[in-house]
């Protein structure tokens, strides 16, 4: 599995947004201290951690793809520029080491006793590498870092992490626990967007800021694991291979339809199976539309916040209909 959700600095480019740019949201903090920054990015990146770990490993038995996940969020130095870097290497970062940014409630890493700021030294006997915290923001060290904890990380077999927090080292024990293979990603950027590129699910800081509640959070999340789950992008990039050249206008209106309606259901279901309140969509999906032109009226593949917020009324009626047992 994945190790987790990371926290970025910058908007990624937004490949299959579902959610349209624009509208206007909070920033990320109304300061533009660093540190209240990135305090401000770590809240947003625990919600986030906490609302999808529910869903990955609730719906781990309907998953086409199935791994382990150990339930934290990480981040390093080195992703970072500038003064944003510098609070974190006073806080114990350095270069290129995963640090954790976030838990998952009663997920591994919580168990484990893990918590925000301890910096991943290695991981059972792979010692990790720190490089150079210098120049700009870069990502290759990192990458490395993490591909090592993806190894040890492949199965069920605990695994021994060499921890250091406030400048004292420790061993953790850490058992990974079972969950759909996907991981999620914080994207920093005013656009109120959401995507899934087949294998992650990104939703925008300003999103997160939107969703009131856990709830409406996970109606934005669990639509796009619904898109990784029904393959989606596979299926159109294979029906239309201009796609990856034209983006969805290379897509009949009708298919994006179709897969919009299809993910907002599995969505639904997914959040029902977790416990949270799939009651929420088509409310919130209506004040969406109130507070963004641009969801407001259809869109080429996607029907109108109105529209779609009476399809979803449907949903909940169906899945409350089928007696299904939620994990409420």
């Amino acid at each position: 599995m994945r190790p987790g959700a990371f926290a970025s600095v910058a908007s990624l480019a937004v490949l299959t947004a579902c959610a349209a740019d624009g509208g206007s949201a909070a920033s990320v903090s109304s300061s533009d201290a660093p540190g209240d920054r990135l305090a401000a990015i770590a809240d947003m990146d625990r919600r986030v951690l906490s609302v999808f770990h529910r869903l990955i490993t609730a719906n781990v038995e309907v998953c086409p793809d199935r791994g382990w996940t150990a339930g934290w969020s990480l981040h390093a130095a080195n992703q970072y520029d500038g003064p944003l870097r510098d609070v974190l290497v006073v806080e114990g970062l350095q270069g290129d080491l995963p640090a954790v940014s976030a838990v998952a409630p009663d997920g591994p890493a919580a168990k484990a006793g893990l918590s925000r700021g301890d910096v991943i030294l290695g991981i059972d006997r792979v010692v990790l590498q720190a490089g150079e915290t210098a120049g700009r923001a870069r990502y290759e060290g990192v990458e490395a870092n993490l591909g090592r904890i993806d190894e040890a990380l492949e199965d069920a077999a605990p695994v021994v992490l060499r921890v250091r927090r406030e400048g004292a080292e420790r061993e953790v024990r850490l058992t990974p626990e079972a969950a759909c293979d996907y991981d999620v990603h914080l994207d920093v950027s005013d656009e109120l967007n959401a995507r899934a590129d087949g294998s992650s699910v990104h939703v925008s800081s300003a999103l997160v800021r939107f969703a009131t509640t856990d709830d409406e959070l996970a109606v934005i999340l669990g639509h796009e694991l619904a898109h990784n789950l029904l393959e989606h992008r596979e299926i159109l990039d294979r029906e239309a291979p201009a796609r990856r050249v034209f983006g969805n206008l290379a897509v009949a209106p009708g298919k994006l339809e179709r897969a919009e309606r299809d993910a907002d259901r599995t969505g639904l279901q997914l959040m029902a199976r977790a416990g949270f309140a799939y009651e929420v969509a088509p409310g919130f999906w209506r004040r969406f539309g109130e507070a963004n032109w641009r969801v407001r009226w259809a869109q080429w593949g996607h029907p109108s916040a109105a529209v779609r917020a009476a399809q979803l009324d449907a949903v909940v009626a169906e899945i409350q209909a089928s007696g299904v047992e939620t994990g409420r």
